[in-house]
């Protein structure tokens, strides 16, 4: 899988230059019926996964397992990762110090953990203020943004297919 570092550019946030993000799946159990972990933003009271802007000069893979053990205390390398898996989201969204109506574009690509994680392993970090490890179902029904809720559907279907293998 080839990932690329964000470009200098001087107009980051363009559609043709978003600010880029990335995350990791985390699940537990078994692939054959994982509990995928949601974390609630401390924020914005939001529900989505352990993912955050990458850091100058980072690749999407560096900065997804960055990430994860920022917010986690979770630690992944790349080789931890789903190799034919990377799930991405291209949407506006209003930048955190503004106050007027400007949006920037935003992508973030999501992985998935080739091997559950165990939940006692976990750590909320102060980013978040609650945490759910859920069946795709509930954490389905618990996510307000139909891209996220595609990036479980996704996964679901690359367990059962790493199970079948």
């Amino acid at each position: 899988m080839e990932t690329v570092s964000p470009q200098p550019t001087s107009d980051p946030g363009s559609a043709e230059n978003p600010v880029l993000a990335a995350g990791v799946l985390l699940w537990s159990g078994t692939a054959d019926a994982p509990r995928f972990l949601l974390l609630q933003n401390a924020r914005h009271h939001t529900w989505s996964f352990a993912k955050g802007h990458l850091e100058a000069g980072e690749d999407l893979l560096e900065g997804a397992c960055r990430e994860v053990e920022e917010e986690t205390g979770i630690r992944l390398q790349p080789s931890d990762l789903v190799a034919q898996f990377a799930d991405s989201h291209l949407y506006q969204v209003r930048p955190r110090k503004s106050s007027g109506d400007d949006l920037i574009w935003k992508r973030v690509v999501m992985f998935l953990a080739a091997q559950a994680i165990l939940e006692e392993d976990f750590v909320l970090s102060d980013e978040h203020q609650d945490f759910a490890w859920l069946p795709l179902q509930q954490a389905v029904a618990k996510l307000e943004h139909d891209a996220l809720r595609r990036s479980l559907w996704r996964a679901q279907d690359s367990l059962r297919g790493l199970t079948q293998a």
